[in-house]
């Protein structure tokens, strides 16, 4: 059976933070985050087909299926014997996280979504998100997200930033975006999900970013019995990689606010 490929840091505890990536990057995405949280217990994943997890096809019934990677997160924690998680995810993470949590709401302590929109695709994005599947399985992936250096940021974030993101951009795997583009279209709607937690749950995007309102952040937020809502000044979709610093200081108040 396959499994995903993950990273564990910090020292050890009943009850780790498990950070779910965005799309088109693998958990990498979260090393300079990860360096600034210390001793707290970091748990990454990489999606299936992403950094070092076998291809979507291994998972599940192979079709392409978010319920499927949620279902390997949770068999990963069993094997690890993890039974509670503080969740928190960033755009195509959210949506995971999102899922986990409405499929093992047991698992989850506190919910982090970060630049993340967790209800499901209308007509016009499943269109776009097939469009995109189909040139990435022609072997143009990179041309469906080459732009997103110059979109998806705030005018502020630095071109040592822009370039290092096309670099991880130029290097997807295309079989592997088109399967997460399908899964990521063809996914439940998600917004039950806050309502389920205990916990706390925070509900975080960069200022600037043009794929998650505030206004979208607000509706979620009443689902939710503990939320908090944050921005982060001149930041856009790639908060990790834009404002680390001021991300991960939100995290360890996240974790915090989880584990007491």
């Amino acid at each position: 059976m396959a499994k995903l490929a993950y990273k564990r840091t910090g020292t050890e505890s009943d009850l780790p933070l498990l950070l779910l990536h965005a799309l088109p990057l693998d958990s990498s995405m979260w090393n300079s985050v990860r360096d600034q949280l210390g001793d707290i217990d970091i748990l990454t994943v990489d999606a299936p087909g992403f950094g070092d997890s076998p291809s979507g096809e291994e998972f599940g019934d192979g079709s392409p299926s978010i319920p499927a990677f949620s279902e390997a997160i949770k068999e990963l924690l069993d094997d690890l014997g993890i039974r509670k998680v503080a969740i928190g995810g960033l755009s195509m993470g959210g949506s995971v996280a999102a899922d986990f949590v409405g499929t093992f709401p047991a698992y989850v302590a506190g919910l982090a979504l970060m630049d993340t929109n967790i209800t499901a695709d209308d007509a016009d994005r499943k269109a776009f998100r097939e469009d995109a599947a189909q040139k990435a399985e022609a072997g143009h992936g990179y041309d469906t997200v080459k732009d997103w250096t110059t979109t998806m940021l705030a005018k502020e974030t630095s071109s040592e930033i822009r370039e290092d993101l096309d670099k991880r951009f130029r290097a997807l795997p295309d079989k592997s975006l088109a399967w997460i583009q399908r899964a990521m279209g063809a996914r439940l709607d998600r917004l039950d999900a806050p309502s389920l937690v205990d916990g706390p749950v925070y509900l975080i995007r960069g200022s600037e970013d043009v794929t998650c309102s505030l206004e979208s952040l607000m509706n979620i937020a009443l689902r939710a019995q503990h939320p908090r809502i944050i921005e982060i000044d001149e930041a856009g979709h790639f908060t990790a990689d834009e404002k680390p610093t001021e991300l991960a200081e939100i995290l360890k108040e996240f974790y915090e606010a989880t584990t007491n």
